[in-house]
């Protein structure tokens, strides 16, 4: 079993370092004290996710940085409804590989590609990778039903998350006064890792699963 590759980085990503002047400094130090009250507000909602996401961006760590999702926090993530459907959508997928091409009592590496999930009805989730990608990679034996009349698989599995942690370009339209307050919070966000004070990195996390039945 095995993650596909890495997806493309967004073209429209802040760029590190970008803006650096006295303006840009000054503006910093304000985005960075309303970051650290975002951090206080997610523990103080008990959204553990979240805020240490959030501490990894705003450590400003090198570019080739990863943040490893928790086993724990991955039981959360796959326990949302929405990487439910993204996971069985994919275990479809593999045991119709499998039986297409049934290679009795061989174990076969059978992997999707991602598939784009999120945002979750958890909100510790919703807040700390938003809009994600899953897989599944998986080791699959097929074998000859008891009675031989049919098959059976077991597929031992690994669900995958990946999510590029950064702030998008969003603009604030003026409609509803909730959502343009979150989309400025973003872009200041955005603005402290332009100006050098945090960094985007990439979060992954895997799981290990496993599944067994009629093909």
């Amino acid at each position: 079993m095995h993650p596909p590759s890495d997806p493309p980085l967004p073209g429209d990503r802040a760029r590190y370092g970008s803006k650096t002047g006295i303006l840009d400094k000054s503006e910093a130090a304000a985005n960075s004290a309303e970051a650290a009250a975002a951090q206080a507000f997610f523990d103080s909602m008990g959204w553990d996710f979240s805020s240490d996401l959030l501490g990894y961006y705003l450590g400003n760590n090198g570019p080739d940085h990863e943040y490893t999702i928790s086993q724990a926090n991955m039981e959360i993530v796959v326990g949302t409804s929405e990487v439910q459907g993204k996971v069985s959508g994919c275990l479809d997928w593999i045991r119709n590989e499998a039986k297409r091409d049934p290679q009795i009592d061989v174990l076969r590496d059978i992997s999707t590609g991602w598939v784009g999930a999120g945002p979750t009805e958890n909100a510790d989730v919703a807040h700390g990778i938003g809009h994600f990608a899953v897989a599944v990679g998986s080791d699959t034996r097929v074998k000859k039903s008891a009675d031989g009349s049919g098959l059976v698989a077991e597929i031992w599995y690994n669900v995958y998350v990946y999510d590029y942690y950064n702030f998008d370009d969003k603009p604030i339209d003026g409609y509803n006064p909730w959502d343009d307050f979150q989309l400025g919070v973003n872009n200041d966000m955005r603005q402290l890792e332009e100006a050098g004070w945090a960094r985007s990195f990439k979060a992954r996390g895997d799981i290990l699963k496993f599944w067994s039945g009629a093909l």
